[in-house]
């Protein structure tokens, strides 16, 4: 006896469902999509996939940014005051942040820990080039020439 096909489908499993996810067509910029491109190579997924795991990451940024557009179209003043207060708060603590690193740098007597060049005063930040060791000296000896 031969079975039908609908009669040997009634023994396999289920279909899954459907992905949760929503495919949406986009248009980008040539230098987004190299980007996209380049992260969706690097780790092994497809383009679209990377895309949409990136938005999902930073949904939570993008739902703020909508909460505060809705309430700008209402109360656009005060969203304003809101915005310099958060700036003026990030500046503060961008300030506090450097100012630990400076004390940071100072050893427990108010000395810094980093030689200037020269053997002069200490600095509270390294030396800004690497000299390959060679530390210019205070007093040079001239070689040759008219002298003093």
């Amino acid at each position: 006896m031969v079975q039908s096909g609908a009669h040997w489908c009634n023994h396999l499993p289920p279909l899954p469902a459907m992905s949760d996810r929503i495919r949406l067509t986009i248009s980008v910029e040539p230098e987004v999509h190299a980007i996209f491109s380049k992260m969706a190579e690097a780790s092994g997924m497809s383009l679209g996939k990377c895309m949409g795991d990136w938005l999902a990451d930073t949904a939570e940024g993008a739902q703020f940014v909508a909460m505060k557009m809705e309430e700008a179209r209402k109360a656009p003043k005060t969203v304003m005051r809101e915005f310099q207060a958060m700036a003026r708060g990030l500046v503060e603590e961008v300030d506090a942040q450097v100012d630990k690193i400076r004390k940071s740098a100072l050893t427990g007597d108010g000395e810094a820990r980093f030689p200037r060049h020269g053997g002069g005063r200490q600095s509270a930040l390294p030396p800004s080039s690497n000299t390959g060791g060679k530390v210019p000296q205070e007093n040079p000896r001239s070689k040759g020439g008219k002298g003093s």
